[in-house]
């Protein structure tokens, strides 16, 4: 599928522009396609690209555009939750165009399923696409234009419970998720593969977030999971007076007694983040650390 229009908006932090420039450019020249970039991208006001209303004016021409094709995000950082409650899901009419991001675009992501049965793409956002190597480019690319990826498979990392499901893939990060416990827009894992990733958080805060999603009933009817890069997730002053991240990880998840696997390359990593179909069909294979897409990114 040749596509035809892609919006560029920045609904949560400001954006380093030298690597937005950089992350442009490899776009352009993976997608032939026109690009619109949103004027807040430019923009800062506190710790946020723009204040609220400048946000959601981005995002809602983004989403009401007719000859839209996809909405990417230029970073992370905070805002985007800010933003759920004024944002309208009917301006997408009949052009269901996928959201691109991660990090605190999980809650884009989750609003988009939730409020508008809209499947996204959890993956790079523009200031981390320049870093990335070919291959996860190329992911994003085939998951845009209607093919469907390869596995991906963990390139090292724990098997928990083993065997191979088949679900619905919601993905997100650990901390944002957490934050929608409770809301209209914490999407069901009721028969889902659940993919989560986590940046800068201290072990102990990663259990209490793991905890409240299995305490919160979040978890129930939970078919497998997979868990990508925990990135600079130490305890503070690098004391280590209790497990590390990965096996709060292990010992939270393996609870649940559904096939678990970590490891997987996406996220906030210094060198790789494998875009994801957020609510997409797939199988996990646990024995073999893999995760294999059944079907192009629903449309």
């Amino acid at each position: 599928m040749s596509l035809n229009r892609i919006h560029i908006v920045a609904p949560s932090g400001p954006v380093p522009m030298e690597r937005f420039d950089r992350g442009l450019k490899v776009l352009r020249r993976a997608l032939r396609a026109d690009f619109v970039v949103a004027a807040n991208v430019q923009e800062q006001e506190g710790y946020f690209a723009g204040s609220d209303s400048v946000r959601l004016a981005a995002l809602h021409t983004a989403i009401a555009d007719p000859d839209a094709d996809a909405i990417i995000c230029a970073r992370g950082g905070y805002g985007a939750t800010r933003l759920l409650g004024a944002l309208d899901p009917e301006r997408f009419g009949d052009r269901r165009k996928p959201i691109v991001g991660f990090s605190d675009i999980t809650a884009l992501l989750c609003w988009a399923r939730m409020r508008a049965g809209v499947a996204s793409i959890h993956g790079p956002v523009v200031t981390q696409i320049g870093t990335l190597p070919p291959d996860d480019v190329d992911r994003l690319v085939d998951l845009l234009e209607g093919r469907v990826p390869p596995p991906l498979q963990a390139e090292e990392g724990t098997v928990i419970g083993g065997g191979t499901v088949d679900g619905t893939l919601i993905a997100g990060n650990l901390e944002v998720l957490r934050s929608l416990v409770g809301t209209r827009y914490m999407p069901s894992l009721h028969g889902a593969v659940l993919a989560v990733e986590e940046v800068g958080e201290a072990p102990y805060r990663i259990d209490r977030a793991l905890t409240q999603l299995l305490s919160s009933g979040a978890l129930r009817g939970i078919r497998g999971a997979v868990v990508g890069t925990l990135h600079a997730c130490e305890a503070p002053g690098g004391d280590s007076p209790g497990p590390t991240a990965h096996e709060v990880v292990v010992e939270r998840l393996g609870t649940l007694g559904v096939p678990v696997v970590t490891g997987l390359p996406f996220g906030h990593g210094p060198s790789r983040n494998a875009a994801l179909p957020f609510g997409g069909k797939v199988r996990l294979h646990a024995d073999d650390c893999t995760l294999e897409f059944l079907e192009p990114l629903p449309r």
